[in-house]
């Protein structure tokens, strides 16, 4: 069995092979066969056979000659509606046509040989194409939720020049993405460079808290709840730093009212406890 494949013998894939020779139809069955490759396969003989399948099921990867006898594998790409990792197989020599599939969305080409050890390579290419789909779908959804998060998010690199804000941070701060990127993340503490008291605390009711304030690009200045995290590569190097703001402005007004009224409360207290005082 093919060393590769072993650690992954436990998944099951299931494959549509797109192909209209009757020949390489049945070397891909007996090499899935001989090799305990672990695919779960229907095979199409057309393009109008392989778009009905795609509509009928679902199917973790696509695998497709590039001629077909009713038009293209690049015919049977377009026809999907969802996004399905896309295999094309091409002749020897027809470079062009696997950058013109890879254009119109194909994740790899194999290169068909008379041979046929092509077929070798599909279960890596096929593993290497839904990992790179899955990559690609949590990428997607990091990026949904920290845009959509009502939280302001900022990235900067390690001179501190900010390189990634999402929609939160433009509608809090009032910056335009396009005015913001580049700038140096002391604008956003800053009124100008001489200014010394960029950084100050405020009083939660339940004791001190450490707290910041930050500027918009209007001047104005607000409190905000702000947590960084520094970001590291694969060999452990910090390249960027991802800072969470948090306007907390109504947060401390409600707090500051509480103050007051339990003050308020305190003086009350202290006028009753006067007028029941037995030296009166």
């Amino acid at each position: 069995m093919n060393g590769l494949w072993k650690d992954m013998e436990t998944i099951k894939y299931k494959i549509l092979l797109a192909e209209d020779d009757k020949l390489d139809q049945m070397a891909f069955k007996r090499i899935v066969e001989e090799e305990k490759y672990s695919f779960d396969y229907t095979i199409a003989g057309s393009v109008s056979e392989a778009v009905k399948a795609l509509n009928a099921e679902k199917f973790d990867a696509v695998l497709a000659d590039y001629l077909l006898g009713d038009g293209t594998a690049i015919d049977v790409l377009y026809s999907i509606k969802k996004s399905v990792p896309f295999i094309i197989i091409t002749g020897a020599g027809d470079e062009e046509t696997a950058v013109r599939a890879m254009k119109a969305g194909a994740y790899d080409y194999l290169v068909k040989d008379q041979a046929r050890n092509y077929l070798k390579t599909v279960p890596i290419t096929i593993e290497n194409a839904i990992n790179h789909k899955r990559m690609e779908d949590k990428l997607k959804l990091l990026s949904h939720a920290i845009m959509s998060t009502d939280d302001s998010i900022y990235i900067t690199d390690m001179k501190d020049n900010i390189i990634f804000v999402n929609r939160a941070f433009c509608e809090t701060y009032g910056y335009s993405e396009e005015e913001i990127i580049g700038k140096n993340g002391n604008i956003l503490w800053e009124k100008n460079p001489s200014a010394t008291d960029t950084k100050k605390v405020y009083q939660a009711v339940t004791g001190w808290e450490v707290g910041f304030y930050h500027i918009r690009k209007n001047g104005s200045e607000f409190p905000v709840s702000l947590t960084r995290s520094v970001i590291k590569d694969e060999e452990g190097n910090e390249v960027a730093i991802v800072s969470v703001a948090r306007d907390i402005s109504e947060r401390i007004r409600v707090e500051d009212q509480l103050r007051t009224e339990n003050m308020k409360l305190k003086k009350m207290l202290k006028a009753k406890e006067s007028m029941v005082s037995p030296n009166m």
